[in-house]
């Protein structure tokens, strides 16, 4: 026969008590001094030992065959892909055999297969065209290029060059300058090599503060210059661009220009260019009909105070 202790009521009020309060004892926990001002950063966790709490078990995990197929299948395709790759790299159909280059005339064909990196049996398929745009583009001549892979084995590219509209005589330090070709849109271009064409008009007395990332500064004299250029070029009969020989910046950044023909010296200044263009039009108009354009030495488009007057010097009699 089994021995039970027994216990008298007064014991038994005393045990229920107690474990009363050690199941109330994760309640207070918080409430202590040294508790306050913790944060959880998860979700509370049931304490180890205290009565009626039991502690969660960890999740066990289980083989998939599926996600394990799932892998092994991705693995094959990209093993698969790598080897194909490898074969068609070794395949001499992709190599390029076709090399044509359009629209180049002051970049040779020489140069542009150079600066693409483009030859004969060069892999088409690994053969970057963005990365040969951006070099080809780095020539001074070149203003867009694109390149267009024909497969199986061709490439073409297509050159999109600066058209020259004038000369600009740079001063690139004290005493030296750069003569180099300008567009009509103020883009200073590459410099004049020996033997080039000088069949344009020149802006001469630009300095370093005209030009910024190879442009015409705008509302500077050299853009200024520029702008008579553009007078001239809608091709009015009495001053065609043909018959402009410089157009010269000053010391005081006053513009000036001069004809081929009639080498007198045209005094613009710097501001109204388009009104004392026109007026030097009508100007030019009566010299030309009157004969008196021979006797010219020199025309002042702005004199006085009023500026629609201008100044005709004449030579002097020898």
């Amino acid at each position: 026969m089994a021995y039970r202790k027994s216990y008298s009521p007064r014991e038994l009020k005393r045990r229920k008590k107690k474990a009363s309060l050690w199941a109330q004892l994760p309640a207070w926990l918080p409430q202590l001094p040294f508790m306050q001002g913790r944060k959880r950063t998860g979700p509370a966790q049931p304490l180890i030992g205290l009565a009626g709490v039991s502690q969660p078990k960890p999740p066990q995990k289980k083989f998939s065959p599926a996600k394990a197929l799932l892998v092994f299948m991705v693995a094959v395709l990209c093993a698969t892909a790598w080897v194909g790759v490898q074969l068609i790299n070794t395949l001499n159909i992709f190599r390029v055999t076709d090399l044509r280059v359009s629209g180049a005339r002051f970049i040779t064909e020489r140069q542009a297969l150079e600066l693409t990196g483009l030859r004969q049996g060069l892999n088409l398929i690994t053969f970057s065209t963005r990365a040969a745009e951006k070099k080809i583009a780095q020539h001074p001549w070149v203003a867009d290029a694109q390149i267009k892979k024909q497969w199986p084995s061709g490439v073409l590219v297509q050159v999109r060059e600066f058209a020259p509209f004038a000369m600009i005589n740079l001063e690139t330090a004290p005493g030296e300058y750069s003569l180099r070709y300008l567009d009509y849109d103020g883009h200073v271009i590459a410099a004049v090599q020996e033997g080039a064409s000088l069949d344009f008009p020149v802006i001469s007395g630009a300095g370093a503060d005209d030009i910024a990332d190879d442009r015409l500064v705008q509302g500077g004299s050299a853009q200024g210059a520029l702008q008579i250029l553009h007078f001239a070029a809608r091709g009015n009969a009495l001053l065609p661009l043909q018959s402009v020989s410089e157009v010269r910046i000053t010391q005081e950044k006053a513009l000036i220009l001069y004809l081929a023909d009639h080498p007198f010296p045209i005094y613009f200044g710097n501001d109204r260019l388009q009104n004392k263009f026109n007026n030097l039009l009508q100007l030019l108009k009566k010299l030309y009909d009157s004969g008196e354009i021979s006797q010219i030495a020199g025309l002042e488009l702005t004199y006085g105070e009023n500026p629609n007057k201008m100044l005709c010097r004449l030579q002097q009699p020898r």
